[in-house]
């Protein structure tokens, strides 16, 4: 596909599946602040819970909502307040369980093929990720083939809205027409980029039924599929 000229990928359910590595870091998170705590603090912790106080800032706070690491560090302020704790300590707290969460968070596992493909994309076309999550994609081993990560708590503005799109295309410097945007989300990603101008791939990543009005230009399930889709003409 000689009018492409550059590639943008999401990442979360894109590059790799989300929800274990969540679960994992949410883990990693509770135990440590367990060991922080006293038992009482901690008692009726879970996921349930926490989305419950994260509703409530975000209802809030609609003004944060794009940024998950500001939710985050007030969803856990709250709690912890809410148990007892002076605003120092529970700030304190939410710091530390901040830190152990997005550590784990990075320990990604990419789907199969992943690198391999990127590898192959990377030799050929420029590229970026642009993310709604907070994933840091230039510490991970996978960043060495993207040029820049651009993510929306820096933005003010989540995908599907244009800015991060056009942000990207200024640093690829190519026309909305020459990048092709790679992602799971049909609202945030196919949408967001066919409004920008650009051209979309929805990752069916679990291999869902498509609309018959699907607005994405082609769909995978694979990423590895993206090498025969570039190649064709046009």
């Amino acid at each position: 596909m000689k009018s492409i000229r550059a590639l943008t990928f999401d990442l979360d359910n894109t590059l790799w599946e989300t929800d274990e590595s969540i679960l994992i870091a949410e883990e990693a998170m509770t135990a440590h602040l367990r060991s922080l705590t006293p038992p009482a603090w901690m008692a009726e912790f879970g996921l349930e819970a926490f989305r419950a106080v994260r509703k409530q800032i975000v209802e809030e706070r609609p003004d944060i909502a794009h940024n998950l690491t500001l939710v985050r560090h007030e969803t856990l302020i709250r709690w912890f307040e809410n148990q007892g704790a002076t605003r120092s300590i529970a700030k304190n707290l939410a710091s530390e369980g901040f830190r152990v969460f997005y550590e784990e968070r990075q320990k990604v596992e990419p789907y199969p093929g992943t690198v391999a493909t990127l590898e192959i994309l990377s030799k050929d076309y420029p590229m970026g990720a642009i993310t709604n999550g907070n994933a840091d994609l230039m510490a991970m081993p996978l960043g060495q083939y993207f040029q820049f990560c651009l993510q929306a708590q820096h933005f003010k503005k989540p995908k599907p809205d244009p800015v991060m799109f056009e942000e990207a295309l200024k640093r690829l410097n190519v026309e909305p027409n020459e990048c092709l945007h790679i992602g799971d989300d049909i609202e945030h990603d196919v949408i967001g980029a066919k409004q920008s101008g650009m051209r979309a791939v929805w990752f069916n990543t679990h291999a869902v039924i498509p609309e018959e009005d699907a607005p994405a230009d082609y769909t995978i399930t694979t990423l590895q599929e993206l090498i025969g889709i570039l190649k064709q003409p046009g």
